[in-house]
């Protein structure tokens, strides 16, 4: 084997045997928190036995060639470099990234594992998103690293990463998780609004985990109005935790005088009407290094139209995921606009009864016209139960058909 070469043939049965593993590595990951970014996994070896194991956990978090490193010894926390002959191969479930910059939230782990002296690479997949194809493969093989790509390893990593690949496909915008509290039998609140607690503690703190994130969150007005939240990632035992954009729908352009969102610093995004102007206390109390507006057009059914203010969030702000927090009319909406990707559902065991559905829309005339729902993760949190799905089918748009 020539060092540097990049090959798809035959391979040895112990890199077969390793990439599973990595992959072993990868599935521990929950799609959840790391869309819109792959599942990825990943050994750290030194003179052929594994000394360290990684997967990407979350959005914006080290990937899993930094976690395998971290793991086997060979990082340097003071300098937040990797320590060079610590480790000679690594086993990956994706070619390492090579891109930095702009959005990126880490630095490229191509030359993270040339620093750490890395002598052979073994890979699973190329990377799908043409844009960075091969290119982090390439730069290993210039700078002398031997790279094996295995052939069994694109369908492993497809198979794994139905979240990533969908998100590929709509980078235009942010890959949207819409999340609810319900009770067992699909409502929001009891009839005379009252919300809060659906859910339980352990639920509310993975909903503080998902905001962390970076990103953004959005409530529609009749949610601001009703649960007057605060929107921001307050995760148990992270004081400093990173906080969203949090995005608010104003279709008149006013919002609560005593609005718990003015209380809290941080930058917030306020969609209006197209010809509307901040009305009230918004036009009053608003501050130009926190405050921004987005004048959004009327969809077909009058209401605010949703596609264009993702596209601003993605284009004007290079935001990659956004949380969508209700209520039953906003996430209708982005199901009718075909804008959602995936849902997160806390259910708790509970009946309420009464006519405030997760869903406040015209619904669908036969089962066949209904959004399909695939790649299910489910988490029990105490009495608690959180199912999360993607959207196989875009919205309700094939509902007269």
């Amino acid at each position: 084997m020539v060092p540097g070469t990049l090959y798809s043939g035959s391979v040895t049965s112990r890199d077969l045997h390793l990439l599973r593993k990595a992959h072993s590595e990868a599935s521990l990951a929950s799609w959840l928190f790391t869309a819109p970014n792959p599942r990825v996994g990943a050994l750290a070896l030194c003179e052929g036995h594994v000394i360290g194991h990684g997967f990407h956990a979350q959005f914006g978090g080290p990937h899993a060639e930094e976690n395998a490193l971290i793991d086997a010894g060979a990082w340097d926390a003071t300098q937040n470099t990797p320590i060079s002959g610590v480790v000679d191969e690594m086993v990956v479930t994706l070619e390492p990234c090579s891109s930095e910059g702009g959005e990126k939230q880490r630095p490229p782990c191509a030359q993270l594992l040339l620093a750490a002296g890395i002598q052979r690479l073994v890979v699973g997949a190329v990377d799908p998103d043409s844009r960075h194809q091969s290119t982090g493969l390439q730069a290993l093989m210039s700078a002398g690293v031997e790279v094996v790509l295995l052939p069994e390893g694109q369908a492993f990593f497809e198979a794994l990463n139905p979240a990533f690949l969908q998100a590929l496909k709509r980078d235009h915008r942010p890959w949207t998780l819409l999340k609810w509290a319900s009770s067992f039998d699909g409502k929001m609140a009891t009839d005379s609004g009252q919300s809060q607690w659906l859910s339980s503690d352990q639920s509310r703190e993975e909903v503080h985990q998902l905001r962390a994130l970076p990103g953004a969150v959005l409530v529609g007005y009749g949610t601001l109005l009703q649960d007057n939240p605060a929107l921001t990632a307050r995760p148990s035992g992270e004081p400093l935790a990173l906080q969203p954009l949090r995005v608010f729908l104003l279709p008149k352009g006013k919002v609560p005088p005593s609005s718990t969102a003015w209380n809290v610093p941080g930058p917030r995004l306020w969609i209006l009407e197209e010809g509307q102007a901040p009305q009230g206390v918004l036009r009053e109390l608003q501050n130009p290094e926190q405050d921004q507006f987005f004048f959004a057009p009327k969809n077909t059914s009058g209401k605010l139209a949703l596609a264009p203010v993702l596209q601003h969030l993605r284009e004007e702000k290079g935001i990659r995921r956004i949380l969508v927090e209700g209520g039953s009319s906003t996430h209708a909406s982005f199901l009718s606009e075909g804008i959602a990707d995936s849902l997160v559902r806390y259910e708790a065991p509970l009946l309420l009864g009464g006519n405030n559905g997760a869903l406040c829309c015209e619904g669908a005339e036969h089962p066949r016209h209904g959004i399909q729902l695939f790649s299910e993760e489910r988490k029990a949190f105490g009495e608690d139960l959180r199912r999360a799905f993607l959207l196989q089918s875009p919205g309700f748009h094939s509902i007269s058909e």
